[in-house]
């Protein structure tokens, strides 16, 4: 009687184990997108759907975070937090940051926003001069260069020594944050002009500034400048972020080029990516082909180890596949033409 009641518990079992697995593999199977019936999407709905779907969402995700950052600063500066909550805090911010200006368009474009938070390489005498004068309010700040405040003003502080409670650095972070957080509050996402040509280009503009500005250029500077040690700098090494920065950046690009989920997008509703602005346009092949090179990035991306620098170079491969695929095929199917866009390097 025990032995059958056993038995039966164990088939129990056995069977919820295959049931289990055959949906995590139906789960993790792609969509198959030959059975979704694509509408023909304005070039209105796309850009409008980017904006109420992805920006709007990302900006107000931002200034969350940033309000969490101001917060902490506040409380490190008077010696109520550790160092280490302060640079999880600014870690979150940052990587939300990314997300939103990987893409850049609309009144980030116009405003010039990342050269106004995220200058980069910082200026430290411009910086230390800053830290001297103690700027207060909206209109000190005004006059503080973009290459001694932002982003990279406030990851500079946090490694250095001095950077203590009731430290004048500490007073100048503080206010660095209160500016970031003005600037990212005066963003005003209205509806874009139909302008395709312009978004792809940002588009395309963004793939190739993660393959080579975040990537494929501290490689080669790394294999130029190898030590005896063999040590490497990459982007954001000193908070450990090098990897989750990339796939941040990857995230606000791949969310606006193809499908997320199994699910025909609905203007309204959701973003409208390029693959289903591609699809609903007759263009079948290049949306497909899109989704491979995307994918391809996408694996090579999560397999990025700071240790090894092969993967970040495979990664950075895949990326200028996806970009020359865009450039030559899917831009020809759109009927634009590439141009030089604000994410350019040199």
């Amino acid at each position: 009687m025990k032995s059958g009641l056993f038995r039966a518990l164990g088939l129990i079992v056995v069977g919820c184990g295959v049931l289990l697995l055959s949906n995590l593999a139906m789960a993790a199977k792609p969509a198959d997108r030959s059975a979704m019936l694509f509408p023909y999407y304005e070039v209105s709905e796309v850009l409008g759907s980017a904006v109420n779907h992805h920006y709007r969402e990302d900006t107000v995700a931002l200034l969350q975070g940033l309000q969490q950052l101001d917060d902490s600063t506040a409380k490190y500066c008077k010696g109520g937090l550790s160092l280490s909550a302060l640079k999880k805090r600014y870690s979150e911010a940052y990587l939300a940051w990314l997300e939103l200006s990987a893409v850049v368009i609309g009144p980030l474009l116009e405003n010039n926003t990342v050269r106004q938070i995220d200058f980069r390489p910082l200026r430290e005498k411009l910086l230390e001069r800053a830290i001297n004068k103690q700027p207060k309010g909206e209109q000190a700040m005004a006059l503080v260069g973009s290459p001694a405040k932002g982003f990279p003003a406030f990851e500079y502080l946090m490694v250095q020594p001095g950077f203590k409670p009731g430290s004048a650095e500490c007073e100048y972070a503080h206010e660095v944050v209160k500016d970031i957080q003005r600037t990212v509050g005066g963003l005003q996402w209205k509806e874009l002009p139909e302008n395709m040509q312009l978004y792809f280009n940002q588009m395309v503009g963004a793939v190739h500034n993660l393959s080579w500005e975040r990537m494929e250029k501290p490689l080669l500077k790394n294999k130029d400048s190898q030590t005896e040690t063999g040590a490497s700098e990459w982007p954001f090494s000193a908070l450990d972020l090098s990897k989750k920065a990339w796939v941040a950046q990857w995230r606000g690009i791949q969310h606006l080029l193809v499908l997320s989920s199994a699910m025909v997008p609905q203007a309204n509703r959701h973003v409208v990516p390029l693959e289903a602005y591609l699809r609903g346009l007759g263009q079948i092949e290049l949306a497909d082909t899109l989704v491979k090179h995307s994918n391809a990035a996408n694996t090579a991306l999560q397999a990025n180890d700071v240790a090894k620098p092969a993967t970040i170079e495979q990664s950075a491969k895949a990326l200028k596949v996806l970009k020359g695929f865009m450039e030559q095929d899917v831009a020809k199917g759109l009927k634009v033409s590439i141009q030089f866009s604000s994410s350019d390097g040199d």
